[in-house]
């Protein structure tokens, strides 16, 4: 498959790395600072970042707008990039709504569950949806090549939380298992809608 035909199948992988892209981007400009240099993670409040006292003021749409924001600019990068792969393969194979079905509901679930751990910490980034959607892969796309490379993401996510926290970050884990879930729930789903076309038959 040529590449044009990767984006115009793509359309909804595109506009989450976009939206990444668009907080970085934002959040420079915002602070009047270089598009290279890191975040302050305590300011990143101001632009949409989500701290513990999300459960006193109920903003919630900080859960959304904080998995576009990121601290550092190569991590930015690699969520993009990353998530982009896998996304476009989920959205060619699977269709636009499990792949925002996936990055939404483990994205948020991974944020509410980093903030509910870490109330005095500010949470943000994509990491939480990325792990969700390598989830995703590896339930409904055990066939394909990009399993491998989720695989790699997993792992390698695992081994920087073992090595900061001496284990895995409450957000990547409940992401990576609200991913599953999703997944697990789209597979059955899936099975019953052959069984009754089968008895139809």
């Amino acid at each position: 498959m040529d590449q044009k035909k990767i984006f115009c199948r793509s359309p909804v992988a595109i506009l989450l790395f976009v939206l990444i892209l668009a907080g970085w981007i934002g959040s420079a400009l915002y602070f009047e600072q270089s598009f290279f240099a890191s975040q302050k993670s305590l300011r990143l409040p101001q632009v949409g970042a989500v701290t513990g006292e999300l459960f006193v003021t109920h903003e919630w749409w900080r859960l959304l707008v904080s998995q576009f924001l990121h601290v550092h600019f190569l991590h930015m990068l690699f969520n993009a990039s990353s998530l982009f792969i896998i996304a476009s393969s989920l959205e060619r194979t699977r269709g636009w709504l499990v792949l925002l079905a996936i990055y939404l509901i483990g994205g948020t679930t991974g944020q509410i569950a980093s903030v509910w751990y870490y109330p005095e910490l500010v949470s943000d980034g994509a990491s939480q949806a990325l792990m969700a959607l390598c989830a995703g892969t590896l339930v409904l796309q055990a066939r394909s090549k990009v399993i491998w490379f989720a695989g790699l993401v997993v792992a390698l996510q695992v081994a920087l939380d073992v090595h900061a926290i001496a284990g895995i970050k409450a957000g990547h884990l409940y992401g990576f298992a609200a991913g599953l879930l999703v997944s697990l729930l789209f597979v059955q789903r899936h099975k019953h809608q052959l069984a009754r076309e089968t008895t139809s038959s």
